[in-house]
């Protein structure tokens, strides 16, 4: 199963070709909406195979409100929430900036329905 047409690290296809009978489609409303009502918590970074970001998410929302009286949670809600609009409006999946993802996010991108 994992030839040339898939990523050897994620086995999830390499962009340029059709998903595989049975890989799950991403849906674009969907991931936005997460996003948008319960991105604190990075359900959208989840949905879209994010998980560190989601993790993170979570991690500096819960342990870091009682550090910073509930400031964090706030922040991370802004940044979910511009997310969330971001996906809406077809940016893709902008969870992926640095380099070490750029590969993983040509991989995700492409299977996000519009």
């Amino acid at each position: 199963m994992q030839g040339q047409n898939y990523n050897p690290y994620t086995g999830a296809p390499l962009s340029g070709i059709d998903p595989p009978a049975g890989y799950p489609q991403k849906s674009r409303i969907a991931a936005g909406l997460f996003g948008m009502l319960m991105g604190t918590f990075g359900v959208h970074n989840f949905y879209l195979g994010n998980t560190q970001r989601g993790l993170i998410q979570i991690l500096v929302a819960t342990l870091g409100a009682p550090l910073t009286c509930g400031l964090s949670t706030v922040a991370v809600w802004v940044w979910s929430l511009v997310e969330g609009v971001q996906i809406l409006e077809g940016k893709g999946n902008t969870a992926q900036k640095s380099r070490r993802d750029t590969a993983r996010s040509d991989i995700i991108r492409p299977w996000i329905n519009r």
